[in-house]
This record gives C-alpha cells, sequence and structure tokens, in this order.
C-alpha cells in the first residue's frame, strides 16, 4: 500500500478512498483540488463571490473538484458544494433571494445571526486548553504560533449549533459519505494537532459535527467534541491549510483565501518582486485605523506569509495554483470586524468584481 501524509507529519496508510482521491476516474482529465479557507461571516460572503467568479471565468463547476478542503466558513461553503450546492445558489441564499432548486431550496438560515451577532458573548473565566498550553509552552517548536495562542484563550460560550442543523438538513446525521471529495480542517484541542475530516486516519465524524468543529473559534465559540475528544477552528493551525493538497495526485488547486492579501493582480501564486518586499510595499499603503484593525492587518500578513509558504510546497511537487485573495479594495469593503453581518451584501459584490478581475488578467 502506498502512504498519504494527514498533514500533520503522521502518514496514513492510504485504502480504496485514498486510491479514489489520488488516482481518479477514467477519463476525468485535469484533476482539480479547491481549497477554502478561514475568515468568518465576511470571509464566507468574500469567497462566495470569489467562486461565482471563478465558475463565470473558467466554466468550472467548483463543487466538482477531486478533492475539496474547507477551513472554518471555508468548511461550511465547502460542505454546501459537496452537497451538490451551485455558486449561483450560494449567492443568492447569501443575499436572501429565493433559491428555486438545488438542495438549498425553501431552506432557511439567517447569516445575520447565525453566530449570535458581530461580538462574542463574554468567554468563560478559565483557560481553554491547559494541557495544550502547558505542552505548547514546553515545546513551543511543535506548534503554530495561533494553536499556542488558542490553548490560552478563555472557552468560549457562543455555539455554532445552527450551523451544524443547517449541515444535517442536507447530509443527516450518518457518517462520512462513502467517496466524498470533501475534507474538513480543524485541530484537536487537547494535542493541537491538525485533523483533515473525511481522510482515512482521521476520528470518525459525520460531516455536522466536522463543519462544526471547524468553525468553533476559540474564545467565540465552544470547543465540539467529535469521537471523544474535543475540536476547534481549523484556522488555528492554518487559514487555509492549502498544504493538505498535496499528495493527492492533484494537479491543479484553486486556492481561495479570504484572509490573505492579494500581492500579484493576476491572482498567480506569488509576486515577482517576492514575498517580503510585497508585503512592505502593501503596508506602506496599508492605513488601519484603531486597535482591532491594526491587529487585522498584521494577522493577515502572518496568514499572506503561512499561505505562500503553502503554495510554494505544492508548486515543488508540479501542481499549479490558482490563488485569490481580497485586494485593498476588497479590504476597504470589509472593515475590521469580519463578523459584521451588516457588511455582506457589499462584499459579496466587491469580491465578484475584483476576482473577475484577477482572473481576467491571468488569462490575458
Amino acid at each position: 500500500m502506498t502512504q498519504v501524509s494527514t498533514g500533520d507529519g503522521r502518514p496514513a496508510r492510504s485504502g480504496p478512498a485514498t486510491e479514489r482521491v489520488r488516482h481518479g476516474r477514467p477519463g476525468s482529465g485535469i484533476r482539480r483540488g479547491l481549497v477554502l479557507g478561514g475568515g468568518g461571516m465576511l470571509g464566507a460572503a468574500w469567497t462566495v463571490g470569489a467562486l461565482c467568479a471563478v465558475e463565470e471565468a473558467t466554466g468550472w463547476r467548483p463543487g466538482s473538484a477531486e478533492v475539496l478542503l474547507g477551513t472554518s466558513a471555508g468548511a461550511l461553503l465547502g460542505t454546501l458544494l459537496a452537497a451538490g450546492v451551485e455558486p449561483g445558489q450560494l449567492r443568492d441564499h447569501q443575499l436572501g433571494r429565493p433559491v428555486t432548486a438545488g438542495p438549498l431550496m425553501d431552506i432557511d438560515f439567517d447569516y445575520d445571526t447565525v453566530v449570535g451577532g458581530a461580538l462574542p458573548p463574554r468567554p468563560q473565566a478559565a483557560i481553554g486548553s491547559p494541557g495544550l498550553l502547558r505542552d505548547a509552552v514546553r515545546h513551543p517548536r511543535d506548534y503554530p504560533f495561533l494553536t499556542m495562542v488558542s490553548a490560552a484563550v478563555p472557552p468560549g460560550r457562543g455555539s455554532v449549533a445552527p450551523i451544524g442543523d443547517l449541515v444535517r438538513k442536507l447530509f443527516g446525521d450518518g457518517g462520512w459519505p462513502e467517496g466524498s471529495a470533501l475534507r474538513v480542517a480543524a485541530v484537536d484541542y487537547r494535542t493541537g494537532r491538525r485533523v483533515a475530516f473525511g481522510d482515512l486516519g482521521a476520528p470518525a465524524a459525520g460531516v455536522a459535527e466536522a463543519v462544526m468543529a471547524s468553525c468553533a473559534i476559540p474564545g467565540w465559540f465552544a470547543p465540539v467534541e467529535v469521537a471523544g475528544g474535543r475540536y476547534v477552528d481549523g484556522g488555528c493551525w492554518s487559514a487555509t491549510n492549502a498544504d493538505l493538497m498535496n499528495g493527492r495526485g492533484l494537479d491543479e488547486v484553486y486556492v481561495l483565501a479570504p484572509m490573505g492579501i492579494r500581492l500579484h493582480p493576476a491572482g498567480r501564486a506569488e509576486p515577482a518582486r517576492g514575498t517580503v518586499a510585497a508585503l512592505r510595499e502593501w503596508r506602506a499603503r496599508d492605513r488601519p485605523r484603531g486597535v482591532l484593525a491594526q491587529l487585522l492587518s498584521r494577522y493577515r500578513r502572518a496568514v499572506t506569509r503561512q499561505l505562500l509558504r503553502e503554495v510554494r510546497e505544492l508548486r515543488a511537487v508540479g501542481i499549479r495554483v490558482r490563488l485569490l485573495a481580497p485586494t485593498q479594495a476588497d479590504l476597504a469593503v470589509m472593515g475590521p470586524n469580519m463578523m459584521d453581518p451588516a457588511r455582506r451584501a457589499a462584499v459579496l459584490e466587491s469580491a465578484l468584481i475584483t476576482s473577475r478581475a484577477a482572473l481576467g488578467a491571468a488569462a490575458g
């Protein structure tokens, strides 16, 4: 048997499902993967706009990806695509328009209130994961910085149950659908290790609980129990986890990263002048006002550096990468609070415009 990495350095033995992912169907042509990153409510809105632009520009249906990897808000959107929802239907559902066909038809979902508002409820007075924090302090090089931070924040009181309810309407309460292309990234809140639910060797999970776990932002939402363990947002490891697409026999991967920064106007993987220089140039143009905006700007730069490292890993093995991330025009529409429901429609429209332009520039 061949071996496939689980993404955190531990190999998982392959079997029929893995071989299907690695080798695909006869005559399927280019094997494409799709990565949908996290980004809260507004990140989801931006991603929907970008998905619509990808489908328009390429004629490719994102839901037909050979591997469909989602993190946090991207996990929910990836799950909807895996259920057969089209990007245009996602757009209409986001905007409150009638969806007259497909799995979302007649399904109500209040995007404005699903997370309980633009600010989190007051967290509990405790450490989120004392065991993980202890291990991270002893072995800091073994964990991403955000994983260590997530261990220290107080446990959240918010609930991701409405997200689980939506997923159950599409997938029911059973286990993982056999042969599904869907993969959902989350982090074990005790060990700090990343998990791709749906992969062989990952803990047994239903789709709903996996998506809830991937969306459970530490300090905002309570961790989600899966197979006897507690799991939190996959963004605690990486905002995109794009490196998990390595070793899956893919030719091309689309990466939609709402928490990143677009440093190349044509949506290529990296700027010609170098990542460090491009980030410095972007920082010189960026003028965040207020503490929250400054923290978000710093976080975006860190996300972009990590994202481009992941992209280089994929390119090093011959995978073509099509990367889309917000422009400064998008960021101006988003504002500093990625959970602000009042900006959803404007963010989606901005993503449509800027992603169309990037894809058109790449084609030219």
